[in-house]
């Protein structure tokens, strides 16, 4: 008999496997909907001016970027250390609807990202406890999105684009490491979210590095036409060449 009934199809699913978390994240995403809805109706009242990145954010996204990489390269230890600071940040996150709103962000928005990146956070622990890489990876990707979603809204107003850009060369990684291979969702995923974070980026720094933000468009476009691991690859090269010319000013 195999040990790990989970492996066998969707009807032998064990209590923790990804089925069963699915509902549990729909559970908590709705319970932490709830939650917030009281705090975010106040924070609509009393919006403060967003100058800046609110730390919290910035280090879900490090820590989100950390929890990545250490899933894709199964380092499990890494993945279970990392975990608490991830958590710690989201409850953190999770009080900075005043300055969301002042960003210009959809309060509805906020509710539903923070609630899924409770959820997801409850996937990334399932997953790391069974030792099961394709599926942390699968959440730990779904918590990076997650931090990504949360940080748009600063990123046309502010000074946010290297944390948005670290974001975005994770993703074109990503991308380069799922294809080819036998889940393309995954590649289809990473190059979704790829395509929703560029287009604000791309008008905040057009003016800084046109001929990098070009760079970066044609290899998009050469992806989209063409998905191959090898474009993916130099979509990765182009964005981290942008990251690096705006980190040397």
């Amino acid at each position: 008999m195999d040990p790990n009934p989970r492996r066998i199809g969707a009807s032998t699913q064990s209590k923790h496997g990804p089925r069963a978390v699915t509902a549990r994240r729909r559970l908590l995403a709705g319970v932490a909907a709830l939650l917030l809805v009281a705090r975010t109706r106040r924070a609509q009242a009393t919006p403060v001016e967003a100058k800046t990145v609110p730390r919290s954010l910035l280090e879900l996204d490090l820590a989100a970027l950390a929890l990545f990489d250490a899933a894709a390269a199964g380092r499990w230890i890494d993945a279970q250390n990392t975990l608490p600071r991830a958590r710690a940040a989201a409850r953190a996150v999770s009080r900075e609807q005043a300055s969301y709103a002042a960003a210009g962000g959809d309060l509805d928005n906020f509710v539903a990202s923070t609630g899924e990146l409770t959820a997801d956070l409850v996937e990334v622990s399932a997953a790391t406890a069974e030792r099961d890489r394709k599926w942390l990876v699968s959440a730990a990707a779904n918590v990076l999105e997650r931090a990504g979603e949360l940080t748009e809204p600063y990123a046309s107003r502010i000074g946010a684009a290297a944390p948005r850009l670290e974001v975005l060369l994770v993703l074109a990684r990503r991308m380069q490491k799922t294809w080819p291979s036998d889940d393309k969702d995954e590649f289809a995923a990473a190059h979704r979210a790829f395509d929703r974070l560029w287009p604000a980026l791309r008008d905040q720094l057009n003016a800084r590095r046109p001929y990098l933000v070009e760079r970066v468009d044609a290899a998009r476009a050469g992806l989209s036409v063409a998905p191959s691991s090898a474009n993916a690859g130099t979509l990765y090269v182009a964005v981290r060449d942008l990251l690096g010319r705006l980190a040397v000013g």
